[in-house]
């Protein structure tokens, strides 16, 4: 019988969800997962609002936004071992060291050009 790549990744996390349970008892492992998950749709509602508005940077902002949908996703999975992972991942975005939102409307604008003065004078019939 052939294994898939989830069978591992499942039996380790039922492991750590035990031993987790076993350490910190059943009522602190389900509100980890809870709040495990409301991060995770937290980072995933500010990916999108940012994508709406059109708020992608440089590649620096793009990785970090990436980093948090990858984190967005993993917290999104019930398992101690994919929330310890979405905190390996989120602290890596947070560590890049730019601002998570850039406003494209605010940067400065520099333009070289005249300004022109110009009066208009009506002719009178």
């Amino acid at each position: 019988m052939k294994l898939s790549l989830g069978a591992p990744f499942l039996i380790i996390e039922l492991i750590a969800c035990a031993v987790f349970i076993i350490a910190f008892g059943f009522g602190n492992f389900l509100i980890f997962m809870l709040l495990s998950m409301i991060a995770g749709v937290v980072l995933l509602a500010l990916f999108w609002k940012n994508m709406l508005e059109f708020q992608m940077g440089d590649l620096k902002d793009t990785l970090k936004q990436f980093a948090f949908v990858i984190a967005g996703f993993l917290f999104l999975i019930p398992g101690v071992l994919s929330s310890v992972f979405g905190i390996l991942v989120l602290v890596f975005g947070l560590i890049f060291g730019v601002k998570t939102q850039t406003n494209f409307y605010k940067k400065e604008q520099k333009h070289n050009e005249e300004i022109i003065d110009v009066e208009i004078i009506e002719e009178r019939k």
